[in-house]
């Protein structure tokens, strides 16, 4: 199953792209507790290769970057993990959800053609209209060798009615918007060609990813209680500063840069 997935996703790329993504670098499952836990799991192992990719049809402890649980109907969503190695400085690792976010909604955006416009939420979901479409969760492996696991779930061809009533006016997916399906793989290989052209240089050039994202940042302007560790901060969401950060104006006037936060509140 996985060679032919492979096939598909490929099949409209250039000989020397195929090169950089072999069939031994993807494998698709059709049910895995979370595709991040087993790219993880070699990365530590060292046995993790560039770019190699895990999807599958479903995810029995799938979650997001609280630890909250992402699930669908199986075989209706794309769900995929990515292992990306880390060779540049530190200091501009904290870019990586934000350019993801670009290269999967450029993808998305692609998917639905002139006059549809995503929904940036820092730090991690893509949202249509209001509604969360596509949610993004980066984590890190240090050892033996740095290496970034990108997972990402992306409502493809889940029905409304599939939905929790309570999550029905909160979330959407591509077969609601366009009101037809679309190919997974097809998506995919959008995607990871984006990552392909675009990685690691889109981290050390940050400016086509900082303009996509700022372009359609949910937040700004907006009054938000961040949560960060045991503290809560209160502002203005002043956009996305030039390391992926959320920039909070505070009440008192000052400005803080947060890299990370458990809780984002806001109207």
């Amino acid at each position: 199953m996985s060679q032919a997935i492979h096939e598909e996703i490929i099949r409209s790329w250039s000989r020397e792209d195929r090169a950089r993504f072999a069939a031994g670098q993807f494998t698709h499952l059709a049910e895995t507790g979370s595709t991040n836990d087993d790219l993880l799991g070699r990365a530590r192992a060292g046995s993790v290769r560039n770019f190699e990719t895990i999807s599958a049809d479903y995810q029995t402890n799938g979650r997001g970057r609280r630890g909250d649980r992402w699930e669908a109907a199986s075989g209706r969503n794309l769900l995929f993990s990515l292992a990306l190695p880390l060779d540049g400085p530190r200091e501009i690792w904290s870019r990586l959800p934000q350019l993801t976010a670009s290269i999967v909604g450029r993808a998305i955006e692609d998917i639905l053609g002139p006059g549809h416009q995503l929904e940036a939420k820092w730090p991690n979901d893509l949202l249509f209209e209001g509604k969360k479409l596509a949610g993004i969760l980066v984590e890190i492996s240090l050892l033996p060798r740095p290496f970034a696991i990108v997972g990402v779930g992306i409502n493809v061809n889940l029905r409304k009615g599939e939905l929790p009533a309570p999550l029905r006016d909160l979330a959407t997916s591509l077969y609601e918007i366009a009101e037809c399906e679309s190919s997974r793989w097809f998506l995919l290989g959008l995607i990871l060609h984006g990552f392909l052209h675009r990685f690691p240089a889109g981290l050390e050039d940050f400016r086509e990813a900082l303009d996509w994202v700022t372009e359609r940042d949910l937040l700004r302007g907006r009054a938000l209680r961040v949560r960060t560790g045991r503290e809560w901060l209160a502002g203005t969401a002043a956009g996305i500063g030039s390391g992926g950060e959320l920039r909070l104006r505070e009440e008192d006037g000052s400005l803080r840069e947060i890299v990370s936060a458990e809780e984002i509140q806001w109207k």
